[in-house]
């Protein structure tokens, strides 16, 4: 079972990761990198914290360290997304670490040096027969360049740095000890006296930096691995139910139903073991992902492949040759 707090892991070049997704549906979730995702086709909707935006084909957003999203697709959409540690540009150029972009939408198509420099950077990544990091840290450098002059952005005090530092550091605690405790009985209580809050004041907390309400939250990830446990195997419900954290059969069902829209039951007999068995091998890419998220990450010949005819659609020259 995988976090809601997404752990990006750097594979390729230190403190940056690259990802070409479909999807068509991406649950709330946060991580402690910095989110640049780049709407290459398709048209959606984003939510964050309490604020929806629709998102159209050449459009991007930026979302800060720890801020909850969630994608939601009206067409098809495909995503290029830059993850980068705040820390990524520390000896050269250090404000970097200390800014908070606004978490709204901003066209890269009226910046055609943006998506040239973010192309080139992808592609970069992605070609394992390059294997230059070098190419990939200047190309990315020009296209958190181009962003600063986008997007609108903060330079955040000392003080406000330390808050940051000190909000991430307890929802790593209260994330962890989420994912860890889930299959017992833990309550929205027992977390507020963990933090030393009262439980009105953590109610409003969870939902602000979750985006959704703690009983969700904690419903959802059940949810989540009884879905994997109905795919996977045979157990019986009740079995499932309280593998899963769910106190009778009736509570599984009805959050259950609440989440996917259909009763544990109908799902088990509509999907068929096959099937689903095929959804999960297909999902093993995904170093963050579980069941419940409908998307496709391309692999690394796939996404040089993609991204190089995109670029020699839109540009004419040599993709690994400088610009001037």
């Amino acid at each position: 079972m995988k976090n809601e707090l997404e752990t990006v892991t750097h594979q390729r070049v230190n403190n940056l990761t690259f990802l070409l997704v479909d999807i068509a549906y991406r649950r709330p979730h946060l991580h402690f990198d910095v989110e640049v995702s780049f709407l290459l086709e398709g048209r959606g909707i984003i939510r964050t914290q309490d604020t929806e935006f629709e998102i159209n084909r050449g459009g991007g957003i930026i979302f800060n360290s720890c801020q909850t999203h969630e994608f939601v697709s009206i067409e098809p959409m495909k995503l290029l997304i830059l993850q980068f540690s705040s820390t990524l540009l520390d000896d050269v150029y250090p404000q970097l670490g200390k800014m908070i972009f606004e978490s709204k939408p901003f066209s890269f198509t009226a910046s055609p040096e943006v998506l040239r420099f973010v192309l080139q950077a992808a592609m970069s990544y992605f070609e394992t027969s390059l294997n230059s990091p070098l190419r990939v840290y200047g190309y990315a450098s020009l296209v958190l360049d181009e962003l600063l002059k986008l997007c609108n952005h903060a330079v955040l005090s000392g003080t406000q740095q330390n808050k940051l530092m000190d909000l991430q550091e307890r929802i790593s605690r209260i994330t962890s000890y989420i994912h860890e405790h889930y299959t017992q009985k833990i309550s929205l209580d027992d977390l507020a006296a963990r933090e030393n809050f009262s439980r009105t004041y953590f109610s409003h907390f969870f939902k602000a930096n979750f985006g959704i309400t703690f009983k969700e939250y904690l419903d959802n990830l059940r949810c989540e691995k009884a879905r994997s446990l109905l795919a996977s195997t045979n157990d019986s419900l009740l079995s499932i139910c309280y593998a899963c954290g769910f106190s009778d059969i009736r509570t599984l069902n009805n959050a259950f139903s609440k989440c996917y829209g259909i009763s544990p039951k109908l799902f088990r007999k509509q999907q068929g073991q096959t099937e689903l068995s095929l959804q999960a091998s297909s999902n093993q890419n995904f170093d963050n992902q579980d069941f419940i998220d409908n998307q496709k990450l391309y692999d690394e010949v796939e996404s040089y492949r993609y991204l190089q005819r995109l670029f020699k659609s839109k540009f004419s020259q040599n993709p690994f040759e400088l610009t001037d």
